[in-house]
C-alpha cells in the first residue's frame, strides 16, 4: 500500500519503519527543515522517500498524521482539498506541553476536530504505541502486543487502519465510530502520564483482554 506520512518525528519514523518492513511504500514529510525529512526517510528505510506534505498526500492511499498537536489543525486545513477521499490515520493527541492534561476532550476529540478541518477525508483515530516501542526490536510488553483502539465513521477505512496497526505488530481493537476518540484519547493521556510523568517508563500499554 502507498502511505504518506505527515510528521517526520519519532512516531512518524517508527510507524514508517515498521510499515516499510512489511512492504508498504512510504513518502515522509513535515519537519523543521528539508534535511530532517531526508534523515527521516533514511531512518525508515525500505525505499522510503522524503517529500513535502502535498507530495505525501498525493502519494498515499493512507495518510498518517503524526504532527505535534499545536500545528495539526493548521496543517490539515491547508491540505483539506488534497485530503478529500483519503484515509487519514490520526495519531495525534492534544496534550498540554507538560503532559499533565488534554487541551480538549469529553465533548469533542482531536480526531473529531481534524474531521471538521478536512470534512471530505476519512478520519480514523488510532493512538499508536510509544515511539520507543516502535523503534525497538520487539513490540512485546509483558507477553502482550501494545493495544491500539481504532475509531472512525467509515467502516472500510477503519478496517484498513486496523490492518496497518496489525502490520506494525500492535494489537488493534476496532472500537467503532470516531466520537469514541473522546475516550481513547484520554486513555492515551493516562498511559503517557504514567510512563513519562510518574516514571513508569515506556514499556507499558493499555490492552483489551477478553
Amino acid at each position: 500500500m502507498k502511505i504518506g506520512i505527515i510528521g517526520a518525528g519519532n512516531i512518524g519514523t517508527g510507524l514508517g519503519k515498521r510499515l516499510a518492513a512489511k512492504g508498504h511504500y512510504i513518502v515522509v514529510s513535515y519537519a523543521r527543515t528539508p534535511e530532517k525529512v531526508t534523515e527521516a526517510a533514511a531512518v525508515i528505510g525500505g525505499g522510503a522517500k522524503p517529500g513535502t506534505p502535498e507530495e505525501a498526500v498525493a502519494h498515499g492511499e493512507v495518510i498518517i498524521l503524526a504532527t505535534p498537536w499545536g500545528v495539526t489543525l493548521d496543517v490539515v486545513s491547508s491540505l483539506a482539498s488534497e485530503l478529500a477521499d483519503k484515509i487519514v490515520w490520526d495519531c495525534t493527541n492534544p496534550f498540554a506541553p507538560d503532559m499533565s492534561e488534554l487541551l480538549i476532550g469529553t465533548t469533542t476529540s482531536a480526531g473529531e476536530e481534524i474531521a471538521k478541518a478536512a470534512p471530505l477525508a476519512k478520519i480514523v483515530k488510532a493512538v499508536p504505541p510509544f515511539a520507543q516501542s516502535l523503534h525497538a526490536p520487539s513490540m512485546d510488553i509483558g507477553g502482550h502486543k501494545p493495544g491500539v483502539f481504532v475509531c472512525g465513521d467509515d467502516p472500510a477505512a477503519r478496517a484498513t487502519v486496523v490492518q496497518l496497526v496489525s502490520d506494525v505488530d500492535a494489537g488493534a481493537v476496532d472500537a467503532g465510530p470516531l466520537k469514541l476518540a473522546r475516550f481513547t484519547e484520554p486513555l492515551g493521556m493516562l498511559v503517557t502520564n504514567l510512563a513519562y510523568v510518574q516514571g513508569m517508563g515506556p514499556a507499558i500499554s493499555a490492552i483489551l483482554v477478553r
